[in-house]
């Protein structure tokens, strides 16, 4: 069952050039990436006092004249069943008249697949937080670890992969693929990530913007680098 953070927050920077309302999915993480903004309040505790769908829905019912587009975030927003989510989006397409945008770390590339092919999300905006198709998950274990918390893979490495090219090829002007500039990592990580999602921006002749965004140090972050 969906459920989702009883606070909305408007904002204008992370769709820019629309006042867009960010909704969070109150249903946890794969991942506990380094610097985590959201992680006590929207992971580690419970959801009690939490929306369901339908309140989402109620809510969002009348705010096309305040609001052209809605994000979805978490969390991961994806980790919910797609039986769930695909009636859940079919909803919001029903009454809300501006853009859906979903925030995704990629993990999920079959459900991105499936929500893109119907139609359900204009945008997705998706994180390559690492250069996953050039990492080796048994030899750069610690990076893994310290950047997204989890132990890797070479399928999680290929579910990301997958995803953002899925993006890319979607190509909606209304998506981004973003990465956080870690002070952990050296530039030769971020020079390897922006050759490789430039590389695919060539292949399908792809607009879609790539972000390095600055890293914001939480408390614990600060705390973890002494």
């Amino acid at each position: 069952m969906l459920a989702f953070y009883p606070r909305f927050i408007r904002t204008f920077d992370d769709l820019p050039g629309h006042i867009s309302l960010l909704i969070h999915a109150w249903n946890g993480c794969n991942m506990r990436c380094y610097g985590c903004h959201n992680y006590d309040e929207l992971i580690a505790k419970k959801p009690n006092g939490h929306l369901t769908s339908r309140q989402v829905i109620d809510r969002l019912d009348g705010c096309n004249e305040m609001f052209d587009a809605v994000l979805f975030s978490g969390g991961e927003f994806l980790m919910n069943d797609v039986g769930d989510i695909e009636p859940f989006l079919r909803q919001v397409r029903r009454i809300f008249k501006g853009k859906i945008i979903v925030f995704t770390n990629g993990t999920f590339p079959r459900k991105l697949q499936h929500i893109l092919a119907l139609d359900l999300a204009d945008g997705i905006h998706i994180d390559m937080k690492l250069p996953f198709h050039c990492l080796d998950p048994e030899g750069d274990r610690e990076v893994f670890e310290a950047i997204i918390g989890m132990m890797p893979t070479k399928r999680l490495c290929q579910d990301i992969l997958e995803s953002v090219e899925t993006v890319i090829r979607h190509n909606s002007r209304v998506s981004q693929v973003r990465t956080v500039r870690y002070p952990l990592l050296s530039d030769e990580y971020f020079d390897r990530i922006s050759e490789y999602v430039n590389g695919l921006k060539t292949k399908y002749s792809s607009q879609i913007p790539y972000r390095i965004n600055p890293f914001h140090p939480t408390q614990e972050s600060v705390q973890g680098s002494r």
